[in-house]
């Protein structure tokens, strides 16, 4: 799995977010747990 630049990565347990600035190959962990990629918050439109 690679990181992907500019994506947020979140561990539901202990509530960590982490924002990817430097894209590559592999994957990120906590506690022996993976991060999972987080959903863009959908916004408003500004009509």
């Amino acid at each position: 799995m690679a990181v992907q630049l500019g994506k947020r990565y979140k561990d539901e347990e202990t509530g960590v977010e982490v924002l990817c600035i430097k894209p590559g190959e592999g994957e990120l962990t906590i506690d022996d747990r993976a991060l999972e990629l987080m959903q863009p918050k959908v916004l408003p439109s500004a009509d």
